[in-house]
């Protein structure tokens, strides 16, 4: 019986340092082709709020417009007319930091109780599908990436320099407009 204790405490010793292990190991991580899938996927979400809509639903709404302040300004769609909404859809892929800059930088205000923000037209003509990335710089929880980003209208190449933070294990952006 006491064999039979000593190898279970043995077996539950042995998986918890390797669960331990294997966390500290995929939360260090951070591959070029993983940075480029999580800036990609932050460029949608970047253009989403600056649209007022999820761009990926290929799906718009009416956007009211009002004047505040002698600005001209859009409410934001169903999807994101709160900033918790908006919040909780950036925070996928930036970190809360960048969020709450992000916000105050592009003029989001909460108006009659929707979020809004100023009109503007939103584009960008760099290619992210043909980015080609490389770290530049490492350190415990923070990496930072360049990449290589065709411009399709120049036909030049731009290079954009991308911060991720290791938040809970999972490697966010810290710049909302990093990846326009």
């Amino acid at each position: 019986m006491k064999k039979i204790f000593t190898a279970i405490i043995i077996g539950v010793i042995f998986l918890s340092s390797s669960l331990a292990a294997y966390a500290q190991m995929s939360s260090e991580s951070l591959t070029a082709s993983k940075a480029l899938s999580i800036a990609q996927n932050a460029r949608t979400q970047y253009w989403s709020a600056l649209n007022g809509y999820d761009i990926k639903s290929n799906k718009t709404c009416f956007q009211k417009t009002f004047t505040y302040k002698k600005t001209e300004y859009r409410y934001l769609c169903k999807e994101f007319n709160t900033k918790k909404k908006l919040v909780n859809y950036l925070n996928k892929v930036f970190t809360q930091n960048a969020i709450e800059k992000g916000l105050k930088d592009y003029r989001f205000i909460k108006y009659k109780g929707k979020l809004a923000q100023p009109v503007g037209d939103g584009g960008s003509a760099l290619n992210w599908n043909k980015a080609k990335g490389k770290v530049i710089y490492k350190k415990k929880g923070v990496r930072l990436f360049e990449f290589s980003v065709p411009n399709e209208e120049t036909e030049k190449t731009v290079k954009v320099k991308v911060t991720f933070v290791n938040v809970k294990n999972k490697w966010l952006i810290n710049a909302l407009d990093s990846v326009r």
